[in-house]
């Protein structure tokens, strides 16, 4: 038996260790059913124009960087302006929105009211905006701002008296680039704006209050443009 058992193992030990080394060598060498890996592609021609795509792999077009948007709610306000942008790269704006105030000055004192004059003004907002959209000025926007503007009053029975005010605002909302480039879109924020002279405006109309008075105020946007 003892020899029986000598000859079986030394007759199997060596198939062992030759079938354990054919299995690491065959687990070291590439397989040859994986698919060899994709070529470079080669290097595009001399002169040739790159269009860049965009995840989908369609060409993707050059996003717009100037608008031009106005917000009509200011009017009810007395407030005229336009504003301009301009989109040095995707996703920023630099905004100028110069703008000419003039509102009727009213006080309401034992229920009646009298209108005792105007407020004009010229000011500009400078600010910088965010958007989230591939096309230019679209998508949703956050938006701060600096304001600076010089007022006069004129009012029957007082000096007229001239004054500054200067402050900041933060707006966020949507907006949209339809068709060929029409600009439609709104949102809200606040700002904040503190005057050179103080002006009791308890008695006064909105409006004028809003501008005399500073402080913080809410403001809403309603915007109407073109970008291109």
């Amino acid at each position: 038996m003892r020899r029986l058992a000598a000859v079986l193992v030394s007759t199997l030990f060596p198939f062992s260790v030759l079938s354990l080394a054919s299995q690491s060598a065959l687990a070291d060498e590439p397989n040859a059913e994986e698919a060899p890996p994709p070529a470079a592609a080669p290097p595009p021609p001399p002169g040739a124009v790159l269009v860049p795509v965009d995840d989908a792999g369609r060409p993707q077009q050059p996003h717009k960087q100037f608008a031009i948007i106005a917000n009509p709610l200011g009017v009810f306000l007395g407030r005229y302006s336009i504003q301009g942008e301009w989109l040095p790269a995707l996703h920023h704006a630099v905004t100028l929105n110069p703008f000419y105030d003039h509102t009727p000055v009213k006080v309401t004192a034992n229920g009646v009211e009298t209108d005792l004059g105007s407020l004009n003004g010229f000011g500009a907002e400078l600010g910088y905006k965010f958007y989230s959209g591939r096309k230019g000025p679209n998508g949703f926007f956050v938006s701060p701002s600096f304001l600076f503007a010089s007022y006069k009053s004129s009012m029957s029975g007082y000096p007229d008296k001239s004054f500054t005010s200067v402050g900041g605002a933060l707006d966020i909302g949507g907006q949209g680039v339809i068709g060929d480039g029409f600009v439609i879109g709104g949102g809200f924020g606040l700002q904040w704006t503190k005057t050179s002279e103080d002006i009791d405006t308890e008695n006064l109309n909105f409006a004028s209050a809003v501008i005399a008075g500073g402080g913080t105020r809410p403001r809403f946007l309603f915007t109407l443009g073109y970008a291109f």
